[in-house]
């Protein structure tokens, strides 16, 4: 479910990663392959994978690579990590279970449930929206029904049906596993290009995630601390670069961390999310928790 190595600072130390596995089909994360299966290897036409089993878990790796992933089937992965189960939550009076984009829902459909939507819905051209975030939520019923869709972050009016009526032609693909009414919370980042940016504070923000993304490829740690700090103190609308924030405080948060300050990285890590983000799981227990 989630690939691990070494070295902290490689972009693969705390990451998500799920394979589907289907008849003639091997979708990772959220992309598709054509595929072939023998007794020991996974044939794609971009890679071969290697695999074998042993108790529980699914071991593999690509040939030619030196990284293993150990995969547990989802219900076993959430018994083994509870962190991972199901939440309650009240909506309207009602018990619904909050989604955990791992276990309560699959979508059958050769794209993922975002990319269904963007590639299937109208307004496409971001240059022309101002509020750059938006968040949805909605109910999946135990038997297929999408009901009680709420925006919670507008984009304007036109998006936000044009994007509804989307949603609505998704439901025949999405299939809800968890034998429970599930509240889904979506949301979507746009971008723009860096040339599009008209606010000075948004221009600046850009130059530093740039300058500072710099030095932490060149394995410049400090550098890119002195830089990467300075975002804190710029007044943006944070709504409209939340992917990127993360993205910021990542880089940060390990840099602190190349260079032995694990207590400031840990503090950034926690901002970040809690170890049922993949993206800091590992960073969390492995320098985080008190032995």
């Amino acid at each position: 479910m989630m690939a691990k190595t070494s070295k902290s600072t490689t972009p693969l130390y705390s990451q998500e990663l799920v394979y589907t596995i289907n008849p003639n089909n091997l979708k990772i994360n959220s992309q598709n392959f054509k595929a072939t299966f023998t007794s020991n290897k996974i044939i794609t036409p971009f890679r071969t994978i290697n695999y074998a089993f042993e108790e529980k878990y699914l071991i593999a790796y690509d040939e030619g690579d030196n990284k293993t992933s150990f995969f547990l089937p989802v219900n076993e992965y959430v018994k083994t990590y509870p962190e991972f189960s199901l939440k309650e939550i009240e909506r309207n009076g009602n018990t619904v279970y909050l989604d955990n984009k791992l276990s309560g829902y699959e979508f059958n459909n050769e794209l993922d449930l975002d990319e269904f939507i963007s590639n299937n819905k109208k307004d496409k051209d971001s240059k022309v929206i101002n509020n750059l975030y938006f968040q949805i939520e909605f109910i999946l019923t135990s038997n297929n029904k999408i009901k009680d869709i709420k925006v919670l972050n507008s984009i304007n009016p036109q998006h936000d049906t044009d994007y509804i009526n989307t949603l609505k032609e998704a439901e025949k693909y999405l299939k809800n596993i968890s034998g429970k009414d599930l509240l889904i919370v979506n949301e979507v980042h746009h971008a723009k290009f860096r040339q599009d940016l008209t606010d000075k504070n948004e221009k600046k923000f850009y130059e530093l995630m740039v300058k500072g993304g710099d030095y932490y490829r060149n394995n410049k740690f400090e550098k890119a601390i002195e830089t990467l700090s300075q975002i804190k103190d710029i007044d943006i609308k944070s709504n409209n670069f939340r992917m990127f924030i993360r993205e910021y405080k990542k880089k940060l948060g390990v840099s602190y961390l190349a260079i032995g300050k694990t207590e400031e990285a840990c503090q950034i890590f926690n901002q970040i999310g809690d170890k049922t983000d993949f993206e800091v799981r590992n960073y969390l227990i492995d320098f985080c928790e008190k032995k």
